[in-house]
């Protein structure tokens, strides 16, 4: 593997064909990826409710000779990722941690500029703009990206509401939805259950959705009408987010250049808002 998106690939790539067991560990493993390289076969099946035996067979299931070469391989992964971006001048890996995060969201940045294509750039801006209401979402780390959606959207104009994630169920919030509006998500692995059913229903009553994901097949992104997949590598087993608010700040501007007069109207109207503020104080 070349990184920990491969292991990720792998089992999302078998996870329809598993028994109901194995397919309960890979839900574990995806959802917690980053303790895999520390757990012992004993401990995964407890944490999981299942069999040492199945943990064992789904790690051969997706192409390991058993747990223990699937934890060494993450292992492996991890320590190339602290001591590979390192200069041989450095002394120890606390000296160039920022260096090496520094470089592979670079990296990420560079990648996703390339892949993206412009003609579907500059669609996905003009859905923005024509939709008579812009709704944000995403769990996890996604949620800080649709916050920061909503909150420059809002900034060029255009009606926007970022949905809440304190809802017993976000799919409560699609109620009022309608074709004329537009859902902007963000998702990336762990994959959220809820996310993709947002994107199921709301391509089932022809409710358009504009996804910002790591990969073009990703669950949401079959039922999206736009699409973007941004690189989200990250020295931890978490998901980076520079190409994700890079693409998300591009598209805002490519709206706001493109559509002027409205955004400075909204802008005026803000800074009205702040001065007003400010002499309140």
């Amino acid at each position: 593997m070349r990184d920990e998106t491969e292991l990720r690939s792998l089992l999302l790539d078998h996870f329809h064909t598993l028994p109901g067991q194995q397919k309960a560990i890979a839900e574990y493993l995806l959802a917690h990826l980053e303790e895999v390289p520390f757990l012992s076969v004993p401990a995964l099946a407890k944490k999981v409710g299942t069999s040492e035996a199945t943990v064992v067979r789904l790690a051969q299931r997706i192409g390991f000779s058993g747990f223990a070469e699937m934890k060494m391989a993450l292992l492996e992964l991890l320590r190339g990722s602290v001591l590979g971006e390192r200069p041989s001048t450095a002394k120890g890996p606390e000296d160039d941690v920022l260096e090496a995060v520094a470089r592979l969201e670079i990296s990420n940045l560079e990648r996703s500029i390339e892949s993206i294509d412009r003609r579907t750039f500059r669609q996905a801006a003009a859905a923005l703009f024509k939709a008579d209401h812009v709704f944000t979402f995403g769990l996890g780390i996604s949620a800080h990206l649709a916050d920061m959606a909503g909150y420059l959207l809002t900034q060029i104009g255009l009606r926007t509401t970022t949905l809440s994630t304190r809802f017993s169920s976000p799919l409560e919030q699609l109620v009022g939805l309608r074709p004329s509006d537009l859902l902007l998500t963000f998702s990336f692995p762990p994959y959220s259950k809820q996310t993709v059913q947002m994107v199921r229903q709301l391509e089932e009553r022809s409710i358009p959705t504009l996804a910002i994901t790591d990969r073009l097949t990703s669950p949401v992104a079959a039922h999206s009408r736009h699409v973007f997949a941004v690189r989200s590598d990250n020295m931890m087993f978490t998901n980076a987010t520079a190409a994700a608010t890079a693409l998300l700040n591009a598209l805002v501007t490519e709206v706001a250049v493109r559509h002027q007069g409205e955004a400075v109207e909204a802008l005026s109207q803000i800074n009205r808002i702040l001065s007003e503020d400010q002499e309140l104080m």
